[in-house]
């Protein structure tokens, strides 16, 4: 059966001489497979293969067999075009670490419209504001993230300076409570607290970005134990230094 369809590119992979298999987050299906044959004959089709491009926004006209692990696109056509993700190192950066949070945390092909507008309004962002404010978007991102697949990080009501971060349940509480080893000590707590209550005097630098970030993913991976490992900070941390 025909369905419409809009959907972000995760990753594609050359399969035999001319085609290739491109995983898609999508709107109806959430996160699917699809072949798509003849794309890689010749000059022409060239243009098709960059239809699938990973952090493409496609509309699609897709074949949907529910019980299928390989689907089908009928047409596909680019959904927003960017102007400055393929050209700007920073913001391709960006682009390319969101990809690869949502694929490694995202398996199941379940229909979320929410967190495909919550995807798509992310990378039209990235792609659409000035550079000076995309530094803290990654951290932004990645807390969003969590929240949406029911990991929210929960804020204190008060900024209090002795609070660790509890990994286990998202919360801060104080040292003396704790009753585990996944917690993130007090200075790292406090620059999370500080983030998570937008602290006007609050101004990160490049080794605190990095720092709130891998806690940020070693969260995502304590909730998440199919996560794998991701190559994309190392790059992201490099370039935004």
């Amino acid at each position: 059966m025909l369905h419409q369809t809009s959907g972000v590119v995760l990753r594609t992979i050359k399969y035999g001489d001319t085609s290739v298999i491109v995983s898609i987050y999508t709107e109806k299906f959430g996160i699917q497979s699809y072949l798509v044959n003849g794309v890689r004959t010749d000059k022409r089709s060239g243009n098709k293969a960059n239809l699938y491009q990973p952090a493409t926004l496609l509309d699609l006209i897709v074949y949907h067999h529910p019980y299928k692990n390989l689907q089908r696109i009928k047409e596909a056509r680019v959904l927003h075009l960017y102007q400055n993700v393929q050209s700007s190192m920073v913001r391709n950066a960006i682009a390319i670490y969101m990809v690869e949070l949502i694929s490694k945390t995202i398996s199941e092909p379940e229909c979320n419209p929410e967190l495909f507008d919550f995807f798509l309004q992310s990378f039209i962002y990235v792609d659409g504001s000035p550079e000076k404010n995309l530094a803290d978007f990654p951290i932004q991102f990645t807390i969003d993230h969590a929240g949406h697949l029911g990991f929210a990080i929960q804020a204190p009501e008060y900024n209090d300076k002795d609070c660790v971060f509890d990994l286990q349940n998202g919360q801060f509480i104080p040292l003396n409570q704790l009753r585990h080893t996944h917690f993130a000590e007090q200075e790292l707590a406090q620059g999370l607290i500080d983030f998570l209550l937008q602290d006007a005097s609050l101004k990160l630098n490049h080794f605190k970005r990095q720092h709130l970030l891998t806690l940020l993913i070693q969260y995502l991976q304590l909730h998440i134990p199919h996560m794998r490992e991701l190559k994309s900070p190392e790059v992201l941390h490099a370039i935004m230094a």
